[in-house]
């Protein structure tokens, strides 16, 4: 049974001999549809319901793969910054077809979301039994991705947070106070966010100010009240693990850097902007650190009955190098997390099981998965051979992309953008002179930003890469490389101005 988990080959045989997986007719729900790749390797997905699309979408999913996609932008025509519309109105505006569509399926119809959303469990709800969900409730996700609980349990599962962290209320902030404990600045974070929506830094009164100013609007009567995380600014990179809650034990994802608020990029500080694995560059002592602390993380999660995977960032300081010194925990995501996306093809690249696997097996509850083979499998974790980096908006407005850009893998010729040939993933590229560009290209028709108002950080697309993207002394930063080669790549999507409009429905 060792051997099981030893390749992706191996398991593969055993997926197919032992029928594991026969009946699952899979659904996935998440932002970008591509996301629902990180299953494929392993069963087909017959159905996503997902916000974005993408000329790629119809091209490689639904027209190869014979995968039924429900998108709300397919259907709006318009790409803009507010998910919580998709979250909340998408299952009631289009549920009955969503059901009507799955019911034509013979099987076990399984829902797995990137998370589980308020509107997907209502739809299951009120659709029976014979759907099933892969994927923990909201209100388990809520309750560990709730930012400071953390903090109050950091000493219980003996990990460490950012020094002189502390929880209080939006209500009792005091600048001067914050500024004196806090000289190089602070973070404040709110209870619940993702992709670093409700991260906030504050270096000065302005900033301070602003943020004061933004959240009150946004949680009116409730903000006094409203708790939230405040911890100093640490200079070094971010860092991330993702981890899998599976049959008692902690299944684990080799560690990566991940790129947060580089200016080249975007205008907030928090956003994520991509991932590098292929650095590999760790010192051996801060990834079995890194290892050890997410599979502890992991086993309060589990323990507390959330079950499979999970992603947790780290902070870090720096020494007089620029090189990583101290590691700090600064959140967990309880879902699949950004990474999981990408990584499976490239966990499949270098033969390894993708950590998605043990989602399912947790889900499905295959026992032959042992805590013992786990423990093998974290033990012979394979270097990962990739980066991503994601495109946005630099400027706030409506676009469309006249460029013509389509999917596909590329190469530089100069400052020349060269075509090569169609793919989508990049296991699909020969050689490290090929990337791809991918995940919701903006299609012909499709309107970037709210119509009527605007948008700041719209997402365009992703450019995969089996490079690293960091620059070297600074991981916090992308390389003069990839920023160039990421500015041809904006320039040739032709980004023009759309006039102003009103989305359907909606009144002057």
């Amino acid at each position: 049974m060792a051997r099981l988990l030893e390749s992706l080959g191996a398991l593969k045989k055993a997926i197919a001999s032992r029928g594991w997986f026969r009946d699952v007719r899979l659904v996935y729900q998440g932002f970008g549809p591509l996301g629902a790749w990180m299953f494929r390797e392993l069963l087909p997905v017959s159905h996503i319901v997902a916000e974005y699309y993408g000329e790629e979408v119809q091209t490689y999913l639904e027209e190869e793969d014979g995968a039924t996609v429900f998108s709300a932008e397919k259907e709006s025509g318009v790409r803009h910054n507010d998910s919580t519309l998709f979250n909340r109105y998408y299952y009631p505006d289009r549920g009955e077809a969503i059901a009507a569509s799955l019911n034509r399926l013979s099987g076990r119809v399984c829902f797995v979301p990137f998370a589980t959303t308020p509107g997907l469990e209502e739809f299951l709800f009120r659709h029976g039994s014979r759907y099933h969900l892969l994927q923990n409730s909201t209100i388990v996700q809520n309750y560990f991705d709730y930012k400071a609980r953390l903090a109050w349990s950091a000493k219980e599962i003996g990990i460490p947070i950012p020094p002189d962290s502390l929880v209080t209320l939006f209500g009792a902030l005091d600048y001067p106070r914050l500024a004196d404990a806090f000289e190089s600045g602070f973070v404040i974070q709110v209870p619940l966010s993702q992709a670093g929506g409700g991260t906030h830094f504050a270096f000065s009164p302005d900033d301070f100010g602003r943020i004061v100013e933004e959240n009150r609007a946004a949680l009116g009567p409730l903000f006094d009240k409203t708790q939230v995380k405040v911890t100093p600014f640490l200079p070094g990179p971010s860092l991330n693990c993702t981890g899998c809650v599976v049959n008692g034990a902690v299944a684990l994802s080799p560690p990566d850097i991940q790129i947060v608020g580089d200016p080249h990029f975007v205008e907030t500080p928090g956003q994520y902007i991509g991932s590098d694995f292929a650095r590999n560059d760790f010192e051996p002592e801060h990834r079995r650190r890194i290892l050890e602390i997410t599979a502890r993380i992991g086993a309060w999660m589990g323990a507390r009955g959330y079950r499979g995977n999970f992603g947790v960032d780290f902070l870090s300081t720096v020494d007089g190098n620029n090189r990583v010194k101290d590691i700090f925990v600064s959140e967990v995501n309880a879902r699949l997390v950004g990474e999981s996306q990408y990584m499976a093809d490239w966990q499949a690249m270098a033969g390894s099981v993708p950590l998605t696997f043990f989602h399912l097996a947790e889900w499905m509850n295959l026992d032959e998965i042992t805590p013992a083979e786990i423990a093998a499998y974290n033990a012979s974790l394979p270097p990962i051979e990739g980066s991503a980096l994601l495109l946005y908006t630099r400027e706030k407005g409506t676009f469309r992309a006249a460029g013509g850009i389509s999917s596909g893998i590329y190469r530089f010729d100069g400052d020349r953008l060269v075509r090569l040939r169609d793919g989508f993933l990049l296991s699909q590229t020969r050689s490290a002179d090929e990337f791809v560009i991918t995940n919701g290209i903006p299609w012909d028709g499709l309107v970037l930003g709210h119509p009527r108002y605007g948008d700041y950080n719209v997402f365009l697309c992703y450019l995969l890469t089996r490079e690293s993207i960091v620059q070297p002394g600074n991981w916090r930063l992308v390389n003069d490389r990839w920023r160039r080669r990421a500015d041809l790549v904006y320039a040739a999507l032709g980004l023009v101005p759309c006039p102003p409009r009103l989305l359907p429905g909606e009144k002057a």
